[in-house]
């Protein structure tokens, strides 16, 4: 037993001095050490046990009721089984020899098949070889891209008798997120440069040709104030969509009355509209529960939709708002507030992107529409928060719905 200890001791020290230290494979040896000590314990236990019981009561031991044992090799297997990483035994021929639930699950049928069968990383077998010759640990990254993308870091360690195990971790989710904010970063870059660089520009124009043109001045300052509001709305959208993520998975809890938001938008007349023609349809229903949430954060959404309808709606037509119970099973207990237009509408193959940070669809641009591209990535975040749903229902050149679904307001025992 002692010599078991200090076994434990020094392995642990040791790895504790090595920086770059595979956690899966240390985990496995801490399982199995662990486990080692469990059944020490449990069988010096049962021992006295049954020392005990043979010394001061013989006549009771048919009473006994035996239990079934477990072999620690049957609880290091389970507990290996419950590692999601893709965990694989390689022999000395390269063949699989063993393998966790996860690789399995995910490979189907390897076991006794060769590893380049199924695993096709560039240098995986000159990795293997290595970590057998040298006896170190060896990791590789690949990237696989069909039939959809995903990026795998390998751990190869080095077993008894040219036997390796390969710890196989999937990245996919780390490495798309590190993308998203590469591109997020990118993005913000580029929209706050252009208008930095207009602004930069006419100052410098300002300050040399127009110098002594107070009519040109004039005119290049209202365009630099055009721009600077283009950054600042940008930057308000910016912190607005920080702080929806920073609190997405808190539900907000209120009482909601969405009939008070639709009379508050009716109330207030929308330049816009009233310059392109827009005839304003708005629909309340006195009959529709109160929904559980934020009063503001809805009131952003429904306000974002709305503007954008009548942004994108084409002059002299309709912006429609209204409210509905939902009656469908698969979103009972929920209602559902409708913003429709007769707009440019969304190309079928470019809906599922909309709410994307700084998406702008080419009919857009075509149209030479402004926006920042973050309105519907605000909606898509606090109708998330609310555990809601948002359904888009388009056709090119005719108009769209978006169509919120909220929870009903029900009180808690």
């Amino acid at each position: 037993m002692e010599f078991l200890l200090i076994f434990n001791y020094f392995i642990f020290a040791g790895l504790y001095q090595i920086q770059n230290i595979n956690f899966t494979a240390l985990a496995i040896l801490v399982i199995t050490n662990t486990v080692g000590l469990i059944f020490y314990f449990l069988n010096k236990n049962n021992q006295n046990i049954s020392s005990s019981t043979d010394k001061t009561n013989k006549t009771n031991s048919q009473t006994i009721v035996s239990s079934k044992s477990y072999s620690s090799e049957d609880i290091e297997n389970q507990l290996i089984n419950e590692i999601e990483d893709y965990i694989l035994f390689i022999n000395s021929f390269n063949a699989i020899s063993a393998a966790n639930k996860a690789a399995k699950s995910f490979y189907g049928d390897i076991i006794g098949k060769n590893l380049s069968s199924f695993l096709r990383a560039p240098d995986l077998l000159d990795k293997i070889e290595k970590c057998r010759d040298k006896r170190v640990n060896e990791y590789l990254e690949f990237e696989i891209n069909l039939p959809t993308y995903s990026f795998f870091r390998l751990t190869i360690v080095p077993l008894s008798q040219k036997n390796v195990l390969i710890v196989v971790k999937d990245y996919t989710d780390v490495k798309k997120s590190e993308q998203l904010r590469s591109d997020f970063v990118a993005n913000v870059s580029h929209e706050l440069k252009t208008p930095l660089v207009s602004i930069k520009g006419f100052l410098e124009t300002i300050y040399s040709s127009a110098k002594d043109d107070p009519i040109a001045q004039q005119k290049f300052i209202k365009i630099m104030q055009e721009q600077a509001n283009k950054m600042e709305i940008l930057i308000s959208d910016l912190m607005s969509l920080s702080r929806i993520e920073m609190q997405e998975h808190v539900q907000p809890n209120s009482k909601v009355n969405v009939n008070e938001i639709l009379e508050s938008l009716e109330k207030v007349p929308n330049k816009l509209a009233e310059k392109k023609g827009i005839d304003i349809k708005i629909t309340k229903n006195k009959t529709t529960p109160f929904v559980r949430g934020n009063y503001d954060k809805i009131y952003e959404v429904v306000q974002n939709l709305y503007d954008n309808a009548i942004k994108y709606t084409k002059d002299n037509s309709a912006v429609e708002l209204f409210l509905k119970k939902n009656k469908d099973k698969l979103i009972k207990g929920s209602i559902s507030i409708h913003v429709k237009d007769q707009g440019i509408g969304i190309p079928k193959d470019e809906i599922h992107r909309v709410t994307e940070r700084f998406y702008r669809t080419a009919n857009a641009k075509k149209n030479l529409i402004q926006g920042t591209g973050l309105g519907l990535a605000i909606v898509k975040h606090i109708i998330n928060q609310h555990r809601g749903d948002l359904e888009i229902n388009s056709r090119l050149n005719e108009g769209s719905e978006f169509i919120v679904h909220l929870p009903i307001y029900e009180k808690k025992n």
